[in-house]
This record gives C-alpha cells, structure tokens and sequence, in this order.
C-alpha cells in the first residue's frame, strides 16, 4: 500500500541524481514489492538508496568498477537485482543483461520451493572473484548453500554513505541488444506511465521489468509490484494498475 503523494523530483539528469531525490521524496514508503508463494518482501525508497550506496562501494573497492566499465546482470527482477544496477549505474557503469563483464551478478536458488525454477541459476564454476550471487532469502541471500560470496551479505559492512557518483546523462548505462546510455533510460522509464506498476518474472519484457524495479518507483513515487512464482491474484491486495 502506498501512503502520502506522489514523488516530485523535477527532471533529473543522471540516474545518481534521481536516486537522491526519489528516495528523499519516497523516503519509507514502499518502491519495491516481491511477491513469493506465501511470502511477502517490501522494500522502501530510503532501504534501496541504502543498499545502492553499500552496493557502490563494494563494486568500487572491492572490484575497482567505475565508470565504463562493465557489470553482469543475470539475475531475475527482485529488489537485490534492483540495488545492484542502482549501485553500478551510480559508479557510471554499465549493465549488461546479456554477457557476463568484470564482475557479474547471478541468482543464486536454482530452484526455489513453490516458485520453479528461475531464469539464471549459478553457471556451473563460476570465478568466484568476480561472480556474487543474489538470492530469495529474506535478507537477499540464497536458499540454497553456495560457496559464492553474497551480494547483500558482502554490501552489509560497508558504509550508508555513497562514494562520489560518476553517473552522467551520456554515459552507456544498458547494454542488451543494444547500448543505451543513462539519459536513454530515464527517458524509458518516464513512458511507463504513473501508479502502482505490476511485473511478472519470465513474463514481463527483462528490460522493462529492470527499469520498473529500479528508476520508475524514483521518478513516480508508486511502486512496482514483481510476481515471482505466483498469479496476478496474488497481487490484489497491492491494487496494481498496470501490468508492464
């Protein structure tokens, strides 16, 4: 449910700027829903800057990603693939949701209880110096026991405080079947329209849903609502009106 009005954040230029004004408008009202069978995850505007800001300085220090470089996205929409592309796209690099780069991020539950299974699990021997996983834990690790460090689990101690943004309007930031740069997907997510937004994994355009996870609840002030592993019944109570 989504309390007070809208977010009013101008018309930012870069996605850093965005995510300082969008989660200071949205503070601790919801921007991402995940929906799991007989699980309920939320996280607010103020948890994903957050996590973006802990997520830019593990790619930074601990994988010296900075701007142009490239980050592998293979993971499907959730709130931690959310806090990854944010955290990237702060540092100006580039999300890539088709190859692995200098770092890539995967799921890490090959199977998930109730939810199937999910569209990149852990490739088998990943380099685990520049492979971390995400997960449908509560806390964003996997279910299941992996030797692959956790993104969340590796962001935790590092500080709230963003290290120095490199995010510019002209900057690649999308790499799929073609390059699009961070003025490209603001522009994007301003065409999906205001309210509660709905996204379905394996259902929903990978690119669309991205967008909708991560820039739209910063630009609107509504959330976006994912279905992982359940019907769009599932989501009545959240009064989604649109389907992406």
């Amino acid at each position: 449910m989504q309390l007070g009005g809208a977010a009013d954040i101008g018309n930012p230029g870069d996605i850093a700027h965005a995510i300082r004004a969008g989660a200071a408008a949205l503070g601790h009202r919801p921007a991402i829903t995940v929906l799991h069978p007989g699980a309920r995850y939320e996280q607010s505007g103020a948890s994903m800057a957050n996590w973006a800001a802990k997520g830019a300085h593990l790619l930074e220090l601990d994988h010296l990603v900075g701007a142009g470089h490239r980050l592998g996205l293979l993971a499907p929409p959730c709130w931690t693939t959310a806090s990854v592309a944010l955290a990237a796209w702060w540092l100006g690099a580039v999300v890539d949701l088709d190859q692995p780069g200098e770092v890539t991020i995967r799921h890490g539950d090959a199977e998930v209880e109730g939810g199937g299974r999910h569209d990149h699990p852990v490739a088998a021997s990943p380099d685990p110096d520049t492979t971390l996983v995400t997960g449908d834990s509560l806390d964003g690790t996997p279910l299941r026991p992996t030797d692959l460090p956790a993104w969340t689990r590796e962001a935790q101690p590092l500080p709230d405080h963003p290290p120095v943004a490199q995010a510019t309007a002209e900057l690649p930031a999308l790499a799929v079947a073609d390059v699009r740069t961070q003025a490209d997907l603001l522009a994007a997510t301003r065409e999906l329209g205001t309210g509660t937004a709905g996204v379905e994994v394996g259902v929903s355009d990978p690119v669309t849903a991205l967008l909708a996870t991560t820039l739209r609840p910063l630009l609107t002030g509504a959330p976006t609502v994912v279905l992982r592993g359940v019907g769009r019944a599932a989501a009545d109570p959240e009064r989604v009106s649109a389907w992406l």
